[in-house]
Parts: structure tokens; C-alpha cells; sequence
């Protein structure tokens, strides 16, 4: 299991998803002077998405029998990461209107959705060449 080099990417893209978690996305600044961090737990749909996108990619590691399944549920994985990154850039433009933020940051953490998208992409390539390399084994007996 840990030998196949897709479960090192998968376990890459928990460890972003937990960090993503734990990181600030956005820090503004008020009227008033002070400053705010905004994080993905501030949010609960976020939050949510963010646990669910590293349970799948878990879950998707004690696959490594059925490399059709965990191919799909790379490639669910990798759209609801998309849809996690576009929806964090809304809700945070959201909230810049609603709050009345003069001036913000965005944060490194806030780059991680991308990092999770390529980790997803990289395990994908190792889950096809397994699969060319066992259609290569059976050729030869």
C-alpha cells in the first residue's frame, strides 16, 4: 500500500488539506484600523469541503486493489477541490462587502486548493502507470 507512489501524493494532499485548515486564508483590514484573519474555519461550508476533500483522498488510499474507482474518486476529488477554491474566493469577496474591508491580504495558505488539485493530478499519473505496467506483465505471459 504505502510502497505505490500514489499514496505518498494522496497522503501529500491530506496533510495540505489539514493545513489548509489550520492556516489563515485572508487577512483584512477595517475602517476603524484593525486587522482580521479569516480562515477556513471561520466558515462552515469551507470547513466542511475541506475535511470531506481529505477523508475522500483517505478513503481513497485502501483502494489500491480497484485503480478504476480510485481513479474516479481522483478525478470527484479534484472537482470538489476546484469548487472549494472558487467558493473560497467568493465567500471572501462576500465579506469584503458585507464587513467593509478597506484593504486585505491574501494569505499563502489560500494557494493550498491548488497544491491539493496537483498532488491529485500527480497520483493519477502514478495510478496509470501501475495500470500500463500490469496490462505490460500480462502481455508477457
Amino acid at each position: 500500500m504505502i510502497q505505490r507512489i500514489q499514496t505518498l501524493w494522496l497522503l501529500l494532499s491530506i496533510a495540505s488539506a489539514g493545513v489548509l485548515c489550520f492556516f489563515p486564508i485572508y487577512e483584512g483590514l477595517f475602517l476603524n484600523g484593525t486587522t482580521q484573519v479569516f480562515g477556513v474555519r471561520e466558515n462552515i461550508f469551507l470547513f466542511a469541503g475541506i475535511t470531506l476533500i481529505a477523508l475522500i483522498s483517505l478513503v481513497n488510499i485502501f483502494f489500491f486493489k480497484n485503480r478504476g474507482r480510485q481513479k474516479i474518486i481522483i478525478l470527484i476529488n479534484m472537482l470538489l477541490t476546484g469548487g472549494i477554491f472558487a467558493a473560497q474566493y467568493y465567500l471572501i469577496e462576500q465579506l469584503k462587502k458585507d464587513v467593509g474591508i478597506v484593504q486585505g491580504d491574501w494569505q499563502m495558505a489560500a494557494m493550498l486548493p491548488i497544491f491539493i488539485i496537483i498532488f491529485h493530478i500527480f497520483a493519477f499519473v502514478g495510478i496509470r502507470k501501475d495500470e500500463k505496467l500490469l496490462s505490460s506483465a500480462d502481455r508477457m505471459r
